[in-house]
């Protein structure tokens, strides 16, 4: 009897960590990126930065915002990782992800096709090439409800500005 009270207890706490977690991942997020984003608009002010490089930049600090607010996530922490050794991810990175998810090829196998779609996930997953794949599943459920987030902060942000 004492135990399955106690094992209440952790669901019920467990559930309203759950809860929670938004509203912390929020904070986070805003915390993280509104200073840098206010440091990088004295710096353009100040000095002459062509759009692209602007861009990039502004590119780099939503993703380190992105990192820096979910640390109890493994990709998070590969994402910071790569975001410190290359300042700025290379743009066509992202379309040749695109092309390739776009062409489909003809396979008779579907455990091949379901490899093969596994593989483009790792890919698309900081760190997902270098974890085993019943960790880069769990990962990835995390990552997309942080992207998710981070979209709801980001338009947020903008509608303050436009107001």
């Amino acid at each position: 009897m004492e135990r399955q009270i106690i094992t209440k207890r952790k669901r019920v706490s467990s559930l309203k960590e759950k809860k929670n977690l938004k509203a912390v991942f929020a904070r986070r997020y805003a915390s993280h990126l509104v200073p840098a984003l206010k440091k990088i608009n004295m710096n353009k002010c100040s000095s002459q930065i062509n759009s692209k490089s602007f861009e990039q930049t502004v590119k780099h600090e939503v993703d380190m915002a992105l990192a820096l607010s979910a640390q109890e996530f493994a990709w998070s922490r590969f994402l910071q990782h790569n975001l410190l050794s290359s300042p700025h991810e290379d743009p066509s990175y992202s379309s040749m992800i695109l092309e390739r998810s776009s062409h489909k090829q003809d396979s008779k196998d579907e455990g091949a096709e379901i490899k093969k779609k596994l593989k483009e996930l790792q890919k698309l997953l900081p760190g997902g090439e270098e974890m085993n794949m019943e960790d880069m599943l769990s990962e990835v459920g995390s990552y997309i409800v942080c992207l998710e987030l981070q979209m709801i902060v980001l338009k947020s942000l903008v509608q303050d500005n436009i107001s």
